[in-house]
This record gives structure tokens, C-alpha cells and sequence, in this order.
């Protein structure tokens, strides 16, 4: 094909792909249980999630705070999620990525901060309610933040959250 003719197709492609984005904020609430915690806790968090034909793009902000050794250990927690997302189907998705950790560790004598990077990895649902998407998720995050050599700090967390179309 010769590329003058190519063009108006690519121009056609491209103008299709960029009014097919869609923009979306909303709350999220999830279910958090680290390997070593006392008990799971609840993670509120705030999301913003970018649509792109089958792919999409979420930063979101959460907080979480558990305790570990009987109380002895308790750590607040504020994860920033940048989460790549593959729709598998046209309700389901595969999703990976990255987050910087802020945590606060209260120890008996004293008390530490650290920032560390992880990683996670999971699967979720999207139920489109018009300009309204209700999703669901269960992640597993790899993070090794150092309680001490006992204690770990990897998680799962199950979310469900309410994305608002812009």
C-alpha cells in the first residue's frame, strides 16, 4: 500500500483510539491483610483511572494502618499505586505495577519512618452503571518494608470502588 493512501487510515485510527479515552475518578475501600499482621484492616483510598481501548492507566492514594506482634509493631501506611490494567474480556482485566510507600512504624521505644517501592499483581472486574463504573479487584503487593526479621510486610487487599465518568 502506498503511503498517501495509508495515511487517511492511520488519521482515522488515531482520531477513533483518542475519542475513545475515557477519564474517571471515584472513592475506594479495600480489605487489607499483610503475611504477619494481628488482623486485616480497612484501606480507604481515592483513584483516577484513564481508558484507553482495552488499557488502562490508575494513580490512586490510599491509607492503612495494622499492627503486628500482639500490638507491639504498628504501622501506618500511605501507598501511591501507579497499577497497569488489561481487559481480558470485556468485563475482566489482568493488572501489575508499582507503588511508593510512606510508612510510619511505631515500635515500643521509638518510632521510624521509611519509603519503599513495591510491587503488585492481580485480577478485577468493571461493571458499567452508565457514567458510573463499579470495580472490584484483589491485588497481592510485594513489599519488603524491615519490621524487624520476624515480621512481613507483603499484603493482599480485595477493592471495590465507584469510578465517576469525566
Amino acid at each position: 500500500m502506498e503511503t498517501r493512501k495509508l495515511i487517511p487510515v492511520l488519521l482515522l485510527f488515531f482520531v477513533t483510539a483518542i475519542n475513545a479515552q475515557t477519564l474517571m475518578v471515584g472513592p475506594q475501600v479495600g480489605f487489607s491483610k499483610s503475611s504477619d499482621a494481628d488482623k486485616a484492616s480497612i484501606m480507604p483510598a481515592v483513584a483516577a483511572r484513564l481508558s484507553f481501548l482495552n488499557l488502562e492507566a490508575e494513580l490512586s492514594i490510599g491509607y492503612k494502618s495494622e499492627e503486628f506482634g500482639d500490638g507491639i509493631v504498628k504501622t501506618k501506611s500511605y501507598p501511591i499505586l501507579f497499577t497497569g490494567m488489561f481487559k481480558i474480556f470485556p468485563v475482566f482485566r489482568a493488572e501489575a505495577g508499582i507503588g511508593w510507600y510512606n510508612t510510619k512504624i511505631e515500635y515500643t521505644l521509638h518510632d521510624e519512618t521509611n519509603q519503599k517501592i513495591g510491587y503488585h499483581v492481580g485480577a478485577g472486574a468493571e461493571i458499567p452503571l452508565g457514567n458510573v463504573v463499579l470495580t472490584g479487584d484483589i491485588r497481592y503487593v510485594f513489599l519488603d518494608v524491615a519490621l524487624n526479621n520476624d515480621l512481613k510486610s507483603d499484603y493482599y487487599t480485595m477493592n471495590v470502588g465507584l469510578l465517576f465518568k469525566l
